[in-house]
């Protein structure tokens, strides 16, 4: 029997309160130069203080912001700028600067707070569009025969709407992971902590329209469960229940219940360190593994629906559907093509692995690719062959102008990101449609919107159906 641990220790995350008040802070320490001459010294101590203050509390109580460091910078300018008034050596040349200065500075902290707002935005996700409010519970899966620890985040449709959820409890390890693989400062992402979910913790499950079909998201090599976090509520909004996983060791960092920050490294799937993994080492030695992983969870799934307290009785496994990203996405379709469990699978972008290379599907499909993906011949090689052979029906739509990331949230963290001629909130809300579509059909029989080339909806490319 799968172990199961629901993860409840959380650390707090808040939003920034206070750094909008640090903003504010500078105010009055700005507008010392207009006032009267007598008032001048006084008042100057007095925002002084408080600019110190209120910078002091949002730096112990938030932490620190890469996008206020403009402020921090103008706030050190400006207290050394105010040293001699505060000091009491203030001369009328002296302040005849300082009102030169002032205005300086705050066209400074305006122009430093709206380039860093732009260029790393605190964003918010795109709203759920389904009739139901949306639950999310984080677990712990221990695989005993494999000796394998996974994390997986479970959405659900809610009874209720709550307090949203953060989207990563563990901001910090994230940041750090994607800073490592990346080579740049992790701290360009440190923004990440005040993204929130519309998603509830632990929310009552919904129980009209019980059981609901399942989903299970697999993302891509070095990626994480959180990368597509907006597309995962908006399908549990629509009656879904979809677990996420992360699988450990080749996922940027899995964080477990106990602390424990597992950072990707593929040594541990017994690659060596001064090897560059092929597509042999990916068949081979992972590839196998993220399968399993899958198949594990649907064991799970089984015995949630048996005796879980939260989807016991809710879950119907006789209709669950497959779906990932990239290297998941190779994932889900062989996940579908060997385990009579899957009903349907969608691969996002994904190249293929494993035997689904050269033998046929055996359930209904989806490839959902990119622009961006069509200059890789060999690749659209595999997948004109696999579209050709299968067994059961096959999609292939293509989004126009997106990239290989325009699938996650990634190209709504800047706009450095985002590919010309692409819009990331409306590339996303393209997917989602083609998602719930497919598996409303597939799953629920349920023809939400026509897919293929003879549908009226233009904002898709159709290359086969």
């Amino acid at each position: 029997m799968p172990a199961v641990v629901i993860f409840n220790k959380r650390r707090k995350v808040v939003n920034a309160p206070f750094g909008m008040v640090f903003s504010l802070s500078f105010i009055p320490i700005l507008l010392i130069p207009f006032i009267p001459q007598t008032w001048r010294r006084r008042g100057l101590i007095t925002s002084a203080l408080l600019l110190l203050l209120v910078g002091g509390v949002h730096l112990i109580a938030e932490g620190w912001r890469i996008q206020m460091i403009p402020l921090y910078f103008l706030a050190a300018l400006v207290l050394l700028s105010r040293l001699p008034g505060l000091l009491g050596r203030e001369g009328r040349v002296r302040r005849r600067r300082g009102l030169l200065a002032s205005i300086v500075n705050a066209m400074l902290l305006m122009l430093g707070v709206l380039l860093a707002g732009w260029l790393l935005p605190v964003v918010t996700l795109p709203e759920p569009t389904g009739p139901y409010q949306v639950g999310i519970v984080d677990r712990e899966l221990v695989d005993e025969a494999r000796g394998r620890r996974l994390m997986v985040s479970v959405w659900y449709p809610a009874m209720e709407g709550g307090t949203p959820a953060p989207m990563t409890h563990y901001p910090d390890e994230v940041t750090t992971a994607l800073g490592n693989l990346s080579g740049l400062p992790g701290v360009l992402l440190q923004h990440l902590r005040y993204f929130m979910l519309s998603a509830s913790e632990d929310a009552p499950l919904l129980v009209d329209d019980t059981p609901f079909p399942i989903l299970v998201f697999s993302h891509g090599m070095v990626g994480l469960r959180l990368q597509n976090s907006s597309t995962l509520q908006e399908l549990a909004s629509w009656g879904y229940v979809v677990v996420a996983i992360d699988h450990t060791d080749a996922a940027a960092v899995t964080v477990f219940p106990d602390g424990e920050a597992v950072f990707y490294d593929l040594e541990r799937f017994g690659i060596p360190p001064d090897v560059e993994p092929d597509g042999a080492y990916m068949d081979e030695r992972i590839f196998p593994v993220w399968v399993a992983d899958q198949r594990f969870v649907y064991d799970t799934l089984e015995t949630w629906a048996e005796n879980d307290p939260l989807l016991a009785g809710k879950l119907d496994i006789t209709r669950i559907g497959s779906l990932g990203h990239s290297f998941g996405g190779a994932t889900a379709l062989e996940v579908c093509r060997i385990d009579t469990r899957c009903r349907a699978a969608v691969n996002i972008d994904g190249g293929l692995y494993g035997d689904m290379v050269t033998q046929p599907a055996v359930s209904p499909l989806m490839l959902m690719s990119s622009a961006e993906s069509s200059q890789y011949t060999d690749t659209v090689e595999e997948w004109t062959r696999m579209i050709g052979n299968a067994n059961a029906a096959a999609y292939w739509l293509e989004v126009p102008n997106s990239t290989h990331f325009s699938f996650t949230i990634t190209q709504l963290l800047s706009p450095f990101l985002v590919p010309t001629d692409f819009d990331p909130r409306d590339g996303l809300h393209i997917m989602d449609k083609y998602l719930r579509a497919f598996f409303d059909l597939h799953l629920r029989g349920l023809e939400s919107l026509p897919l293929g080339s003879s549908s009226a909806e233009t904002d898709v490319r159709w290359l086969a159906n």
